[in-house]
Order: C-alpha cells, then structure tokens, then sequence
C-alpha cells in the first residue's frame, strides 16, 4: 500500500469515511510499531501504541483540519506517538515500581524526533519502492535494486540478470529518478 496521506485522505478521515480510516490505519500502524519498538516496548506494548495512536487520532479527526501554514501532518503525528510512548511507559514504570511515581527516559524528548525522521523515512522509502517495483519490469527493477540498493558490483548484477553493465547502469539511472519523485510525492504533509 502506498503511503499517500493526502490532504483528500484526512478530510475524508474527517467525514468518517471508513474506507479511508482503514487506509490511514494501513499505511502508519507499521510506522508506529517501529518506533515503539525503538524505544524498547514490547510487542504488546507496540499494539497498545498502535491503538492509542489510532484512538488519539479518532477522536482528533472529528475536529481536526490540517493547515500546511501550522505545520506538517508528520510532525502533528509525531507527537501524538510520542504522548501515546511517554504514557505506556509511565504505565509500566509506576506498575514496576509499586505505584511510585518514575517518569520516562529523560532522552526520550530529545532523541525521539532523530528517531521518528528516521523511521519515517526508511517507511518512507519502502513504500516508495514498492510503487517503483509496480512500475518497472522485474528485471530492470532487480538490477537497480541489487545494484543501487544491496551495493553488488555491476558486472555480478548483470550477468546474473541476462542484460549488459550498460543497461544496468541505465536501469540504476532511470529508478533513481523516478523513485526520488514517488518519494516527493509520498513525503508531502
């Protein structure tokens, strides 16, 4: 699934529109599990987030407008996973602790945004070479893929694949392109 939270997308969110709830749910519960799994929750922990998240987000959605002027969606949703992180693990601090009160880590607000761009963008660059991927051949996608991506040799990729070093070379070129205008397009709120 592409990751194309458009403007269209939050407002028909907005609208209740369940199709695009789901939608929205799709392309950034994997994102929200991965930063919880950064800041070492555990895979129950990572679906309590989730659906904070989700629930947060709901219940903002019925008000929520978004104005590119106030800032950028990622960012917005950026501190509704922080919020959402800080709690779950004051929850498991104050039960470890036998009620006593013990805050989060103290780096947790000034690493989780170094954290968050860094998940999104490696989200980010998955969804957009999944669109790559459906537009391209798989041959000329796999020899820009093993080439650009993995770092093999050129001349290996080629004739594993059938084709010359030239036409990697040209496949290399072409993807690249195109995949940094995917990328623009996802990365827009």
């Amino acid at each position: 699934m592409a990751m194309t939270t458009d403007v269209t997308l939050l407002e028909r969110i907005t609208d209740g529109d369940e199709i695009s709830w789901s939608q929205f749910s799709g392309i950034y519960s994997p994102l929200i599990r991965l930063v919880g799994g950064d800041w070492g929750l555990s895979a129950a922990e990572r679906e309590e987030l989730v659906q904070d998240v989700l629930v947060n987000f709901f219940k903002a959605s019925r008000t929520f407008r978004y104005d590119r002027v106030r800032g950028s969606f990622r960012a917005y949703l950026r501190t509704i996973v922080r919020n959402c992180i800080y709690n779950i693990v004051k929850r498991r601090d104050r039960r470890a602790q036998d009620g006593a009160e013990v805050g989060a880590s103290p780096l947790m607000d000034c690493a989780f945004e170094e954290k968050w761009d860094v998940e999104w963008y490696n989200h980010l660059l998955g969804e957009a070479l999944d669109v790559l991927r459906s537009e391209m051949d798989e041959y000329s996608f796999q020899s820009f893929f093993r080439y650009a991506i993995r770092g093999e040799p050129p001349e290996e990729v080629a004739r594993g694949l059938g084709m010359s070093v030239n036409a990697v070379y040209v496949n290399k070129c072409r993807a690249l392109a195109r995949l940094r205008c995917i990328a623009r397009q996802l990365n827009t709120l």
